[in-house]
């Protein structure tokens, strides 16, 4: 099944792509919790609150398609990683950004890097420490520093793998201590029937 059909200019060259949604297909969502999700090329995705991530497990193609906030550690490649949304696209080859979309608005931020952002109208390169907002309707992307507002939301996910960190850390002592004992009963009831 087609599921749409995206439009974009990369390094001055128009490229048709077409992206087709199959039962292959991978998506991850988050409501209230956060998400972390390696890609087969080992590039990071750290999904907030409310946000999807769908993505072909061969992932040969190099592209993903969101909605919410994510914020992307792409692994270096020859293939372009690219990222779709419902108001555009964004182009990248390696780097760390932001990707929020919300209603009829897209926001882009590069903590590392340069991202490309087309709308289908619109075309902006975005380097490290700059910020991108395009609102449907609207005649161009504004470009802006960075405020790094997904750092907010990294915070307190970096706070929950702590706290599951420390949670995995007491049950495997725990394990390990019943484990410990489970032993010691069998070696003794071997004894007894010896």
């Amino acid at each position: 099944m087609i599921r749409t059909i995206k439009l974009f200019f990369t390094t001055g060259v128009l490229i048709f792509l077409l992206f087709s949604c199959s039962d292959n297909t991978i998506e991850v969502k988050t409501k209230d919790n956060f998400d972390l999700v390696e890609l087969p090329d080992g590039s990071i995705v750290y999904l907030n609150h409310n946000s999807t991530l769908s993505y072909d497990p061969e992932f040969q193609s190099r592209h993903v398609e969101i909605e919410g906030e994510l914020y992307f550690d792409v692994v270096e490649d020859d293939t372009p990683f690219i990222i779709f949304s419902d108001l555009g696209t964004v182009t990248v080859v390696g780097t760390e950004f932001s990707v929020k979309t919300e209603d009829d608005e897209m926001e882009v931020e590069v903590a590392e890097g340069s991202v490309e952002i087309s709308t289908g109208q619109h075309f902006e390169k975005i380097d490290k420490g700059g910020r991108a907002v395009y609102k449907g309707g609207e005649k161009g992307i504004r470009k802006m520093k960075a405020e790094f507002k997904f750092k907010s939301w990294m915070n307190e996910l970096k706070v929950e793998f702590k706290k599951l960190g420390k949670e995995f850390k007491k049950s495997s002592k725990e394990v390990g201590r019943e484990s410990e004992k489970a032993v010691k009963e069998l070696k003794k009831g071997l004894k007894e029937l010896k």
